[in-house]
C-alpha cells in the first residue's frame, strides 16, 4: 500500500529563514528510536535550552517532527516564540559575555566532566552488561550531552558578539567583504582532522604498492585488504589511530544515531583519502590574503587601531572555533550510544523479537528502557513488540517516496532565470567552469576527482575534505550560513546553495559554469 502525500506546507517568513538549516540536518527520515532518544534527550533539549536562554520558546518535538502511526511524517521548520523572559535576555547575554571566554572553554570543569562521562561509558563492554545497565549507560550519555548544552548556553554569546565590532570596523575601513575570509581560517577540530587525512594521503602516495591498491580497489574492498595484508601494516596503524581520534564524526547527520559514524563506516574515510590522492594546485590562502590586504590599509598604520582590529579578528575566529568544536565534541556521544542501542538490538534478535539488530531503531527509547532482559520476555510481549516493529517498518516504507520537507515550498520565493540550469543562493563568490560530479552521500566520496564541481544534496563537517579538491560546490539545500557555504568561502571556491534539484538536473561529466556571486549554474559555453 502506498501512503497519500502529506498536505503541502505553507511556510511563514521565519520558517523559510531557518528551514535550510533544519533540512540539512534531516536529510533522512529519523527512526522512532532516533526521535525518542538522541533527538529528544540530546538535540532538541539543547535547542530548547539555547532558545530559552534568550527568552524564546522552542516548539515541541511533536510540532517539529509530527508522526503518523509512530513514524515521522514530515519536518516542519520551527517558529520560535518570544516570551516575557526575552526582556531580561540582554542582561543575561551581557553577563555571559563577561564571564565566559570561548578561548578557554575546554578548561571549564563541565567539559572535563563531559569527557569523563563519555570515557566511562566507552570503557564498558555492552555485551557483558545486564539490560538495565545498558539503559543506564544510555541515560548517562544523554546527561553527557547535557554538559555540552550547558557549555553552549554559556559560551555562545561571546562566540557571536565579536563579529559585530569586526564587521563595523571593516565597514568603516571600506573592507566589508573581508569579514568572511578573515574568520574562515579558524583552527578547529575539523581543520585538524583534514590535515591528518592529508597526511594519510601522503603516506599512501609514498608507498607504490599501497598507492596502486587505492587506485584499483573500491573503499569496501580496500578496507578488507588493509586488514589482511601485512605489507600495509604501517598505514593500517596510522589509519586506526585516525579513527580513534576522529571516528566519532557523523556521516549523514548529527541528529541520527541510526546512521554510522566514521568509526562504524571506515570505508567512508578511505573514500576521502582516495579523493585527496589527486594532485591539485593548492588553493589561494584566503585568510592570509585577506589579512594582508587589511593590514596594508593606510589607517592600519595607527598602532592603536591596528591592535583593536586584529584583536577583533582573533576573537571572531575564536568564536567560530568554539561553535565548530563544540559540535565536534558533541558527536563523541554517538558511537558509544550506537553500541548500546545495537547491543539491545542484538539481544532482541536472539530473542526472536526482531529480524536484525538495526531493526531496534523502529522501537522507541522509552519502550526499550522498560523492557527488561530480552530473553526473559513473555511470549505475549514478544508478539506485541514484533507487531510494533512490523507496523512501523511498513509505515516507513509507505512514506519512503515523500521528502520530509518539499524544497519547492522552502525555496518558493527563489527567482528564476531562463538562461540558467539552476538558480540558488550565491554563498561564496567567484566563477568556475568544470565537469559536474554528483555525490549523493558519504558512500560516494571516493568518486570525486580533482578539478570537478561537487554537486550534492547536503553537506556536514565530514564532507569538508572534498572541498580541498573541488573547484566549486552546488547543493540542493542550505543557505548562506550552511556548512558548505562557510567552508567554500574558507577555500575560496564558488558555491551555490539551495538549488532544490541540482542532483537530479545535472549529470556526471556535464560541463557547467558555477557563478557563486549571482547564484547561477549555467551550461558551459560550447559544452553540449
Amino acid at each position: 500500500m502506498t501512503a497519500l502525500p502529506p498536505e503541502p506546507l505553507r511556510l511563514n517568513f521565519v520558517q523559510k529563514t531557518v528551514g535550510p538549516f533544519y533540512v540539512e540536518m534531516f536529510q533522512q527520515r529519523p527512526y522512532p528510536l532516533d526521535v525518542s532518544g538522541w533527538i529528544e534527550h540530546g538535540i532538541v533539549t539543547m535547542l530548547d535550552r539555547m532558545a530559552g536562554s534568550v527568552g524564546v520558546a522552542f516548539p515541541a518535538l511533536s510540532e517539529l517532527l509530527p508522526e503518523e502511526d509512530g513514524v515521522v511524517l514530515r519536518l516542519v521548520p520551527p517558529t520560535p516564540r518570544p516570551t516575557l523572559k526575552v526582556l531580561a535576555a540582554p542582561l543575561s547575554i551581557a553577563h555571559r559575555i563577561r564571564r565566559y571566554d570561548p578561548s578557554r572553554w575546554t578548561h571549564d570543569e563541565r567539559f572535563t566532566r563531559f569527557l569523563a562521562q563519555v570515557e566511562q561509558v566507552k570503557s564498558h563492554n555492552p555485551q557483558r552488561l545486564p539490560w538495565q545497565a545498558l539503559v543506564s549507560d544510555g541515560w548517562e550519555l544523554f546527561a553527557a550531552m547535557g554538559r555540552i548544552t550547558e557549555l553552549r548556553v554559556s559560551y555562545l554569546p561571546a562566540s557571536f558578539t565579536p563579529q559585530l565590532p569586526l564587521r563595523l570596523m571593516l565597514l568603516l575601513l571600506g573592507r566589508r567583504r573581508l569579514a568572511a575570509p578573515l574568520i574562515a581560517g579558524a583552527e578547529t577540530r575539523t581543520s585538524q582532522s583534514n590535515r591528518e587525512l592529508e597526511r594519510l594521503a601522503r603516506q599512501v602516495s609514498a608507498d607504490a604498492p599501497l598507492s596502486q591498491a587505492f587506485a584499483d580497489l573500491e573503499p569496501e574492498e580496500l578496507l578488507r585488504r588493509l586488514s589482511a595484508d601485512a605489507a600495509f601494516a604501517e598505514f593500517n596503524v596510522a589509519f586506526r589511530a585516525f579513527l580513534a581520534e576522529y571516528g566519532h564524526r557523523e556521516t549523514v547527520s548529527v541528529v541520527l544515531t541510526s546512521s554510522p559514524t566514521w568509526s562504524d563506516a571506515p570505508e567512508v574515510v578511505l573514500g576521502l583519502v582516495k579523493v585527496l590522492l589527486a594532485e591539485r594546485v593548492p588553493p589561494a590562502d584566503q585568510t592570509g590574503d585577506a589579512l594582508q590586504e587589511l593590514t596594508k590599509h593606510p589607517a592600519m598604520g595607527n598602532r592603536w587601531l591596528r591592535g583593536r582590529v586584529l584583536a577583533a579578528v582573533r576573537r571572531a575566529k575564536t568564536g567560530m572555533a568554539f561553535r565548530e568544536d563544540s559540535h565536534s565534541y558533541a558527536t563523541m556521544v554517538i558511537p558509544p550510544l550506537r553500541r548500546v542501542l545495537l547491543e539491545m538490538g542484538r539481544r532482541l534478535t536472539e530473542a526472536g523479537v526482531i529480524n536484525d539488530p538495526p531493526d531496534v531503531f523502529h522501537l522507541r527509547w522509552e519502550e526499550l528502557a522498560k523492557l527488561g532482559e530480552a530473553r526473559e520476555l513473555a511470549e505475549a510481549d514478544r508478539q506485541r513488540y514484533r507487531k510494533l516493529v512490523r507496523s512501523r517498518a511498513n509505515k516507513r516504507q509507505e512514506l519512503a517516496g515523500f521528502p520530509l520537507l518539499d524544497l519547492n515550498a522552502l525555496f518558493a520565493d527563489r527567482h528564476t532565470d531562463a538562461d540558467a540550469l539552476l538558480t540558488g543562493t550565491g554563498a561564496s563568490g567567484g566563477t568556475a567552469t568544470a565537469p559536474a560530479r554528483i555525490v549523493a552521500g558519504p558512500a560516494e566520496f571516493g568518486t570525486l576527482r580533482a578539478g570537478e564541481v561537487l554537486v550534492c544534496p547536503y553537506t556536514n563537517p565530514s564532507w569538508t575534505p572534498l572541498f580541498q579538491r573541488a573547484v566549486a560546490v552546488v547543493v540542493d539545500t542550505g543557505g548562506m550560513g550552511s556548512h558548505a557555504a562557510i567552508v567554500a568561502r574558507e577555500y575560496g571556491i564558488p558555491a551555490v546553495m539551495g538549488t532544490r534539484n541540482a542532483t537530479s538536473t545535472l549529470v556526471n561529466g556535464q560541463c557547467v559554469t558555477v557563478d557563486g556571486t549571482r547564484g547561477r549554474v549555467t551550461a558551459a559555453s560550447g559544452a553540449s
